[in-house]
């Protein structure tokens, strides 16, 4: 009998949303399934990234099960919405940890949602695969039991500060961050990486994510003479200040961290958008003469017509999921035990080929994704979710 999985999303909007696959009745008792723990925004300011996590999800899960599963057992998952919001996070994870006694947890793609969790699991020796991108948060010597697959701030703020000094020849930016966790680490990142080839900001402005018009901000940065923006927060902020750029006559490049490439940003910045550029995946950009890579547009052509009209516009981050979850299981299978130590023995020696990156770890280096996994692409100027290189970035 297949397995097949499905979403309530009224259960995710109550806050209550639980999803488990669910093994076939033909298969042995004593096998023990591997479940894996899930937290990450269906609601909030980071929800786009949760969605497609949910829809990633619900492929791979059903693909790795139908193809006989883990260890002679089936992968079920259980999915809590941490509503973008700290708090929910912890709450999320204590009721991962003990109501459901998961074997590993996966997400947190919101670096204020991973710093508050992060202490928790690895108190409880739970390995956890983070999607958080501040930097500090991958610390073997601290959190052994912390691994990520995704880049990180530091990672994306070199590869910023190379293309503004080295191709475009820029010499005085204008910085623009959120207050959050992750616009202030992602803020002084880019600072430190200006730094290391010579470049001072010409000023520095921050906002909260609360905030629809940011037009001051803009204009201080206008006014100090700056010759691009850097900004570092979640789409929908971002669009904020590519709108006010244009409606101040403000025509400088604008470039960022990945997320100018979330849905909120592709949605609300509009024309305003077109000429912005930000950290993106190698694998999911092209240049203008050249088609997407062959696995991203069979992967792209499943996602499509498994949800159709549905399909997340953030996919790219789809495919860092679906790869997270097939080095997970690979490991797994290799250790023979959904034991939290015997998993992260297994992962600390991974080298694992998937879609986004090569990803390697060892016991000193917890950060798997290869640095040249990461490029700069345009925002507009897509084609099926693929994304058109800057020039100087091939």
């Amino acid at each position: 009998m297949s397995t097949s999985l499905k979403i309530s999303r009224r259960a995710f909007s109550a806050g209550a949303a639980s999803v488990a696959v669910l093994a076939g009745t033909g298969r042995a008792k004593a096998a023990k399934d591997f479940t894996i723990g899930v937290v990450n925004p269906l609601t909030g300011f980071g929800a786009d990234l949760g969605i497609c996590a949910q829809q990633a999800l619900e492929l791979v899960v059903d693909e790795l099960n139908k193809a006989g599963g883990i260890n002679g057992g089936q992968i079920k998952f259980v999915f809590r919405d941490d509503e973008s919001n700290p708090q929910k996070g912890v709450a999320a994870v204590q009721e991962l940890l003990q109501r459901h006694n998961v074997d590993v947890i996966v997400g947190a793609n919101l670096t204020n949602i991973a710093v508050a969790v992060a202490p928790i699991v690895n108190q409880a020796k739970v390995p956890f695969i983070l999607f958080g991108t501040g930097s500090a948060l991958i610390d073997p010597a601290k959190f052994p039991y912390l691994f990520r697959t995704n880049f990180h701030t530091d990672m994306e703020s070199a590869l910023i500060a190379d293309y503004y000094s080295r191709v475009l020849k820029l010499k005085s930016p204008g910085i623009v961050s959120d207050t959050s966790a992750y616009g202030q680490t992602g803020s002084k990142a880019l600072i430190a990486a200006l730094s290391k080839v010579g470049i001072t900001p010409a000023a520095q402005e921050t906002f909260s994510m609360t905030d629809t018009d940011l037009s001051g901000q803009v204009l201080r940065l206008q006014k100090a003479n700056a010759d691009a923006i850097l900004g570092w927060s979640l789409g929908t902020s971002l669009a904020q200040v590519a709108r006010a750029a244009q409606r101040l006559n403000f025509n400088v490049p604008g470039i960022g961290g990945a997320g100018i490439h979330q849905e909120g940003f592709v949605d609300l910045a509009g024309a305003a958008g077109k000429d912005w550029s930000g950290t993106y995946y190698r694998s999911f950009t092209r240049t203008d003469k050249e088609d997407a890579p062959a696995d991203i547009r069979t992967y792209l052509k499943k996602m499509q017509e498994r949800h159709g009209a549905k399909l997340s516009k953030t996919m790219y981050i789809a495919a860092l999921w679906d790869d997270t979850i097939r080095l997970l299981v690979e490991a797994a299978k290799r250790a023979k035990s959904s034991g939290g130590d015997d998993v992260k023995a297994a992962l600390e020696t991974a080298n694992f080929k998937g879609m986004v990156s090569q990803f390697t770890f060892s016991p000193t280096k917890h950060d798997g994704l290869d640095p040249k996994a990461l490029t700069l692409a345009y925002v507009i100027g897509t084609e099926a979710h693929v994304r058109l290189r800057v020039p100087g970035m091939d």
